[in-house]
């Protein structure tokens, strides 16, 4: 029986029961339905059960990045820190078993063979081999694959003063583990929560797949979506996304139930390499790579002002280099520029343009020429720039002067010369 099946299964039971006498529970309790436990509220406000505490809760969380962002690197060492095993203001109160089924198992193992022996982060291999268990993945019906949280709740389920603590199931990735004949079928995506939720009964699960749109930042959360039907976000508890911003990465929360410490993490990248042998004995250079999620340094206003004043002082020094290439071309080619010309030339905003071609004035790196105003071609072409190389600069904040040639009025920006008028023709003198 199939995810959909099983659903339907259960509507068919629900119209069953309508057309039924209502049993007598006088005797067997609300128990006899599951929609019949109710639910005690004693005025109190509890805080969510967390696997990552202040970042992510239990439930079904649906964990989306872009092809080659780096999921199993940053959410297998993550789920080590649901394991108790680093994590400083990640670590969790109590740990939890971690079942993690990968798509790539020595991928896995690279990423665990980093953490444990060339890290700084204290990782125990005792520790990881008693609380991680690593499963191959195998694309399965998706109400077979929920089948296995029984054995895993039973097998791995810790008990604390009391409290179960609940074992971390991760799917990487959703396509490797749970078959779908369309994944865009939003029917068929809520038959697929619905029987991980009911499955896997309470346990907290990380299903992790690929984003829908691979080029959007951290700033873009609202635009982020997982790939496939929106039901999957749409019935999931949280939504989580790996994003890329230049060099750096960050996990980033999109849906929540609760009011997060964080709304993001940063994931520093590392590496090791070393000698192995591989199956016929041969030694090869092995790379591991691993990401350690953290809370970032700063919030994400610090982090959108600081990068908009980096990227402000790279358009400035850009527009101080565009303004002299400019003046020169213009000069170059025998018609040059004044600062509406400038202006005009330069596809940015006037005030800015206006404001550096001032600065460079004042800094002698532009030198304004003035044309007599007998010979302007136009009241408008009162004066032109000229672009100064670094030893005629030089020379003119030492006191000096402009080469004659960098003052010369070109052709094009002065009258032509009038030529003197003829007078009239002398009369030939007499012989007398």
């Amino acid at each position: 029986m199939n995810a959909r099946e099983a659903i339907e299964e259960i509507l068919m039971g629900a119209e069953r029961f309508k057309n039924e006498p209502p049993p007598d529970m006088s005797e067997a309790g609300p128990e006899l339905h599951p929609l019949a436990r109710f639910v005690d509220f004693d005025g109190s406000a509890r805080p969510p059960r967390w696997v990552i505490p202040g970042f992510i809760g239990q439930g079904v969380v649906v964990v989306a990045g872009a092809h080659g962002a780096g999921k199993t690197t940053t959410m297998l060492p993550l789920a080590l820190v649901a394991a108790g095993l680093h994590g400083d203001e990640l670590m969790p109160h109590q740990w939890r078993h971690v079942v993690y089924i990968a798509e790539d198992v020595e991928q896995a193992r690279r990423i665990l063979a980093g953490l444990v022996r060339f890290s700084n982060l204290g990782v125990d291999l005792e520790r990881v081999r008693e609380r991680l268990h690593l499963v191959a993945a195998v694309r399965l019906d998706p109400a077979f694959v929920a089948q296995v949280g029984t054995t895993y709740r039973e097998q791995f389920t810790r008990t604390v003063n009391g409290v179960e603590v609940l074992p971390l199931v991760v799917l990487d990735t959703k396509s490797a583990v749970l078959a779908q004949e369309n994944e865009n079928d939003n029917s068929e995506a809520s038959a697929m929560m619905a029987a991980l939720k009911q499955g896997f009964a309470g346990l907290p699960v990380w299903l992790i797949g690929h984003v829908a749109k691979a080029n959007l930042s951290r700033s873009d959360v609202s635009g982020l979506s997982s790939r496939g039907a929106s039901a999957i976000e749409g019935d999931a508890n949280q939504t989580l996304f790996l994003v890329r911003e230049g060099d750096a990465r960050y996990l980033v929360l999109g849906k929540t139930r609760f009011e997060p410490r964080w709304p993001e993490l940063e994931i520093t990248s590392h590496t090791a390499t070393e000698l192995a042998s591989d199956e016929f004995g041969n030694l090869e250079t092995v790379v591991m790579r691993w990401g350690i999620a953290a809370p970032a340094e700063m919030s994400r206003k610090e982090a959108a002002e600081q990068a908009a004043e980096r990227q402000r002082k790279e358009d400035d020094a850009t527009l101080r280099q565009d303004i002299p290439d400019a003046v020169e071309l213009a000069l170059q080619a025998g018609n040059p520029l004044n600062r509406e010309g400038v202006k005009a030339k330069i596809r940015r905003d006037r005030n800015a343009v206006s404001g550096c071609i001032e600065n460079l004035l004042s800094e002698r790196w532009l030198h304004e020429v003035f044309v007599p105003a007998k010979e302007r071609t136009n009241p408008k072409r009162a004066a032109f720039l000229v672009n100064l190389s670094t030893a005629e600069h030089e020379a003119v904040v030492g006191g000096g002067g402009l080469p004659p040639g960098k003052l010369a009025i070109p052709e094009s920006w002065r009258k032509p010369s009038i030529p003197p008028a003829l007078g009239p023709k002398p009369e030939p003198e007499s012989e007398e």
